[in-house]
């Protein structure tokens, strides 16, 4: 079984909260490439978002606190929104606490972050997902993901799939925030996807990135050069950024309120 079993295993069922948004369609040009955020988007998050670490106890305290320490250590012009691997901060402060017997175990350490996760950020598969990610697939255009993430992240997409990462999605198309130390809105993991798509022979306009907030993901892949569509479906996690000056004017490219509308937009 695998250490990061317990961010699937300690989780219940839960459904979208309806949004007042209207979904809002029309054929994307092109497409070839689908590319998907996760948490809001693909899953269902109970805090809206991945990787919460808002618990009383003093482990989660000076995780807390490890995470503003790495992040501002990070943060630069060229990383605006740094991010960390959430088991390296772990480690260290089971380090730091003096718990070397549970430090010195990679996947006792997994095993209690994916613990924490499941009671802070249950999630579920988004209704409709895995179908329309099976009719993306059958259309014959590519699947990938960009999106905020962390180890248990890739576990809850292959519950979701119900098989490996590769088996749907094209690993090269794959890019996720704690293995490249950046995170959404920042432009690292798009300017990366960008150059993923140029090596399969897609321009970026070709491919449609879909996601819940209007910034961390419409206007990040708008800045990239893509299509957008913002996925308002859960009122858990839709982020319309309103009072943001960089979405002040921006309007996505279409609006889902439901998986089944995705493919309605391929001409």
């Amino acid at each position: 079984m695998s250490p990061l079993a317990p961010v699937i295993q300690n989780r219940q069922p839960l459904e979208p909260i309806p949004t007042s948004a209207t979904a809002q369609l029309k054929k994307l040009s092109d497409v070839q490439a689908v590319i998907i955020d996760i948490y809001g988007t693909l899953v269902i998050s109970g805090s809206g978002e991945v990787g919460t670490a808002d618990c009383a106890d003093n482990d989660n305290h000076a995780i807390r606190q490890r995470i503003q320490e790495v992040n501002s250590a990070r943060l630069s012009e060229s990383n605006p929104r740094p991010e960390v691997e959430l088991l390296d901060i772990w480690q260290h402060v089971l380090v730091q606490s003096n718990r070397l017997d549970v430090a010195n175990d990679p996947g006792a350490v997994a095993t209690m972050m994916a613990e924490l996760e499941a009671r802070n950020n249950p999630t579920w598969p988004m209704p409709g997902a895995k179908d329309a990610l099976d009719e993306v697939a059958r259309s014959g255009r590519k699947l990938g993901i960009v999106s905020n993430a962390q180890a248990y992240t890739v576990p809850i997409v292959e519950d979701l799939i119900g098989g490996p990462l590769e088996t749907v999605f094209e690993l090269d198309l794959c890019h996720f925030s704690n293995r490249y130390l950046a995170s959404k809105p920042g432009t690292l993991m798009f300017d990366r996807l960008v150059a993923s798509l140029a090596c399969i022979g897609l321009r970026p306009n070709q491919a449609v990135y879909v996601g819940n907030d209007m910034l961390n993901d419409v206007f990040a892949a708008n800045q990239a050069g893509l299509q957008t569509a913002l996925f308002a479906a859960d009122a858990r996690s839709l982020r319309l950024r309103e009072d943001h000056a960089a979405c002040e004017n921006l309007l996505p490219d279409v609006v889902l309120t439901a998986w089944n509308q995705l493919v309605q937009c391929f001409e």
